[in-house]
Parts: C-alpha cells; sequence; structure tokens
C-alpha cells in the first residue's frame, strides 16, 4: 500500500537483566536511548548540522577520535550490533556468502539484549544491507517495533518500502516525488510519534533511527544518483567550495599500494566537477537529517524525558572525496573514510565537552548496555564509553583494530552489485593510535603514518629506518588483535617507541626525515 499516513504497532517489553560492569544506571531510573546513525557522512560533514552540534554535542560530548573497525556498510553496522569486530562477528562484506543480513547472528544481537533488560525498542530506516532481499517478510528478533527499509528499495529517497511488523508499505514513487513523503522526513514523523507515544509508558525505550542520508541514491533501474536532498533544501550549497585538504589530488602516491596507484590517476577537471556536485547535495541531504535530530530532540522535550535520555549520533562509515585520488569510496584505512562523528549527550554527561579518548563503534553496543543495566549474550569486543563521556578528561594508552576482506573500495564498489573478482579484492589488517597508523596488506603492502606529524596521511613511514622500533611495536599490536576475542581486544597497548610532539602540517612531497624531535610531555589522565 502507498501511504500518507503513519500506522504504528506496540508490543511488550522482555524481562530486565543486569549488566557487567560499567556505570550503569539505576534500574529504577534507567533512562531512555536514542541511537542516530546515518549512512557515509564524514567528520567534516557534521559542520553544515547545527543543530546536531548545538542539541547534542552542546548539550554533551563530543568524541574528536571515533573510527570505525570495518568502513564499510554492513560490517560496519553488524560491529554496532554486536560489539564485535569484523573477525569475531563474521559479517566480511556487503553481499553474501560473506556478508549480508543473512551472515549477522540476529537472534543474539543488541536489540534482543536490550529487550531482555526491560527496554522497549523500535528500529526506523536502514538496516543491514540485503534485507528483505531474499525473505521479504522476516521481522529481525528484539525489536517490538520494526519499520524496516526492504533493500533495494532503501537506497531511493521517494519510492521506499518499509516493512512495518510484517506489513509492507510504499511511500511515493520515483516518478512522482511527493515532498511530504520523501525518506528522511518519514522517518523523522515515525521516530517523533514513538517518543509520543511510549514517552510515559513504564518500560523506558531504545530507539534506533537510520536515514539513508548523504549516501548515493539507487534507482529501481540501478542508476546511481548523487545523494538526493529534500525539495526544501535544493540548492542550499549550490555554491558551497570543495574541501581540498593536502590529501586531495595527491601528488604522489608512490608510498601507497599498488592497488591504489594503478586505479587513482591524477583528477582531470571533469573528476572535480562531479565530486563538487556530488559533495554539495551531500551537504543538502544532511540537513533534513540535522532537522530531524531537532524534531526528535523537541519531542523528547515535550514528553518530559529530555533529561533522563542519552542520544548518541554517529555514521557507519566515512567517505572519500578525491583523497588520495580516490574519487568516491570508503573502505580504504585513511581517515575520511573511517573516521566518523560520535556526539553522546544524556544525564550526567558535562554539556560541551570533547573527548580525546579512542574510541570505536565495537564501543557502541557496551555503552548502551551499560546505560541499560543489561547484559550481553556474547563476548564483546569493545568497551563502554560512559566513563569518558561522563569524564572526559579520561584517557588511556589505547589502540583500535581496522580489518577488511571479501569487498572492493572505492569506485569500484557500489551498494548493490555482483561480488568483485577476487584479483580486485583489496584485504588488510591494521592497526590505529592516537599517534600512528599501521596497515598490513594481504599482498604484502605496508604503510605506517605518523599521525602527529603527518595528519593527512600523505607519506608512509614504513621503510624509514628511525620507524623500526615503532614498525615493531605497532606489528606487534597488530598481532595480538587480529585474533583478539572480548577482553584481549580492549587490552590498553604497550608503549609504542618513537612519539613525538605534534607538529602542523606533514613531512613533505620529499619524504625526508625531520630532525629528531624532543620526547612529547606526559599524557594527562
Amino acid at each position: 500500500a502507498c501511504l500518507c499516513a503513519l500506522a504504528l504497532l506496540a508490543l511488550a517489553p522482555g524481562e530486565s537483566s543486569s549488566a557487567p560492569g560499567g556505570t550503569a544506571q539505576a534500574k529504577s531510573k534507567r533512562a531512555n536511548v536514542v541511537v542516530i546513525m546515518t549512512d557515509d557522512q564524514t567528520l567534516q560533514d557534521l559542520d553544515v548540522m547545527s543543530r546536531t552540534k548545538r542539541l547534542i554535542g552542546g548539550r554533551g560530548v563530543t568524541f574528536d577520535n571515533s573510527f570505525v573497525s570495518y568502513p564499510l556498510c554492513c560490517p560496519s553496522r553488524a560491529t554496532f550490533l554486536s560489539g564485535q569486530y569484523a573477525h569475531n562477528h563474521g559479517v566480511m562484506g556487503i553481499h553474501p556468502p560473506t556478508g549480508g543480513y543473512g551472515r549477522f547472528d540476529k537472534a543474539n544481537s543488541l536489540p534482543v539484549w536490550m529487550k531482555r533488560s526491560g527496554y522497549y525498542t523500535s528500529h526506523i530506516g536502514k538496516f543491514l544491507n540485503g534485507y528483505g532481499s531474499d525473505t521479504p517478510a522476516d521481522v529481525p528478533p528484539g525489536w517490538d517495533e520494526w519499520k524496516g527499509s526492504v533493500d533495494p528499495s532503501t537506497y531511493r529517497m521517494w519510492g521506499y518500502t518499509l516493512n512495518e511488523n510484517g506489513v509492507f508499505n510504499t511511500y511515493g514513487s520515483e516518478d512522482i516525488e511527493d515532498p511530504a513523503l520523501y525518506q528522511t522526513d518519514v522517518y523523522r514523523a515515525k521516530a517523533v510519534d514513538f517518543i509520543r507515544r511510549r514517552a510515559n509508558k513504564r518500560a523506558p525505550f531504545f530507539l534506533s533511527l537510520a536515514p539513508l542520508a548523504p549516501h548515493h541514491e539507487i534507482r529501481s533501474d540501478r542508476q546511481r544518483l548523487p545523494a538526493r536532498p529534500a525539495p526544501r533544501h535544493v540548492g542550499a550549497f549550490s555554491e558551497a567550495p570543495l574541501p581540498r585538504p593536502p590529501s586531495f589530488d595527491e601528488a604522489d602516491l608512490s608510498d601507497k599500494p599498488g592497488y591504489v596507484q594503478r586505479r587513482s590517476p591524477p583528477l582531470s577537471q571533469e573528476n572535480v566537477d562531479e565530486i563538487t556536485a556530488n559533495y554539495r547535495t551531500r551537504q543538502e541531504s544532511l540537513l533534513a537529517v540535522d532537522e530531524a535530530v531537532a524534531g526528535i530532540v523537541g519531542q523528547l522535550r515535550r514528553s518530559g524525558v529530555y533529561k533522563n535520555t542519552y542520544i548518541v549520533f554517529t555514521s557507519d562509515n566515512g567517505f572519500l572525496q578525491g583523497e588520495h585520488r580516490v574519487r568516491s569510496g570508503k573502505m580504504l584505512p585513511y581517515d575520511p573514510s573511517v573516521r566518523v562523528p560520535l556526539l553522546i549527550s544524556g544525564p550526567g554527561i558535562k554539556r560541551g565537552k570533547t573527548s580525546q579518548e579512542l574510541v570505536g563503534n565495537i564501543d557502541l553496543a557496551p555503552t548502551l548496555l551499560d546505560i541499560a543495566d543489561g547484559r550481553s549474550g556474547k563476548t564483546m569486543d569493545g568497551r563502554s564509553m560512559l566513563p569518558y563521556a561522563l569524564d572526559p578528561k579520561l584517557r588511556t594508552e589505547r589502540v583500535l583494530l581496522m580489518e577488511t576482506g571479501g569487498q572492493r573500495p572505492g569506485r569500484l564498489e557500489p551498494d548493490q552489485g555482483p561480488v568483485a573478482p577476487l584479483r580486485n579484492i583489496l584485504t588488510y589488517a591494521a592497526v590505529r593510535t592516537e599517534d600512528y597508523l599501521y596497515v598490513a596488506y594481504r599482498n604484502g603492502s605496508r604503510e605506517l603514518y605518523d599521525m602527529r606529524r603527518d595528519p593527512h596521511q600523505l607519506n608512509s613511514r614504513h621503510t624509514a629506518t628511525r620507524y623500526r622500533d615503532t614498525r615493531g611495536a605497532l606489528q606487534r599490536e597488530l598481532r595480538r588483535l587480529v585474533t583478539c576475542r572480548g577482553r584481549s581486544c580492549r587490552a590498553e597497548a604497550r608503549p609504542i617507541p618513537g612519539r613525538g610532539p605534534k607538529v602542523n602540517g606533514n613531512l613533505g612531497e620529499s619524504g625526508q626525515d625531520p630532525a629528531p624531535a624532543p620526547p612529547a610531555p606526559a599524557r594527562r589522565r
């Protein structure tokens, strides 16, 4: 049926249980939880979302060093739902047999755990890639109210279909783009209505909202279009200049793996014009998400539950837009691809604070269970971020794993389509600390970036003599993490030698080592 009105169905919550450690809230006053996860949003994209920054970041904490462990939609979202690295949850791509909806263990995941903890749960929007393609009527376990977008219509801003607790409803059509049925706005209305109905019920609620923006659109004829903004926002950034960091159209790729060198010729003016046009529509598409955040916060206030609700805003991965000559895409281990916005507000969190602690999407599920006083049904690799949100000065010597496998990067990776031939697959494992990124590719290529001296990842130091000890320490951490599970994934790194003070700029295109730097000051704890 094609709907203009919203119909919602309520079911009963499950029983409560206790959480493992952390700083859980008292059961009698457990907070509500709202998670808003965009698609392909970079850290820099947050700049256009003034309401989101003010209403969540300004009233909470912004994590400046937030990374995804597998920068691709389905594996990243599986990590959110499991608290595990991909090598443990098993979703290594977006298509079968290595990835997709059918690969994930849905019966033992975050919504099930939240429901068992006494929460009333709801999901609206994108879920895992391939949802609805083979088993359209399937409603994943743990969700009391389910409004999941059915693939491949997920990637259309009009003419998309939602499975709403087993009932299929199609909103608008590709031929008639009714402004009232623009995808983000419909999701917003459903979220606001959910909060209005559930705010004063006895059970706390967990709401997961997953808009498509700023992801590109894929029509039913498989035509790929730039991100589609709401009609009222078309042209809002028509004159916006394209950001050109030092890594944009990188002059020298000789330190990059052969795959990147072969697939990334210097950008032509036509390439730059295309990237600019896509950048502008991506920014415009986020304006409706920004308004949705304001609408959700407004309803929380009207319902009297704002002060007892945690709000988490993040993205499943970032996106490359000309950096290192990659015209568009993700998957690669560079910051535009793996570094994402993360803002958290809620009870006890001080207003307008910033944390420099390294955190990852493996930490999302443990954080929500900490808030819920809940217990996971499996061993999680992440840890609760709540202590770092409550005290942003807390710091650790953390190291995070990044890993890929089974899919292609960049422009060669559409969200719908066949799996690439094996020869085109780029697989790597990497470790990220506050100061370094070390990447080991399956084909033997290596990269090592000193993030304090080279924040744009222009000059790999993997063969530099003065980084020999640093490289060895990072290799040791990588060997530990590629097979880690649970507690071993959370262990702090042993001291990494060679850390120096942060400097502006980078080492320069010559890649020559500068004079040895004085020791860095002791870290604040």
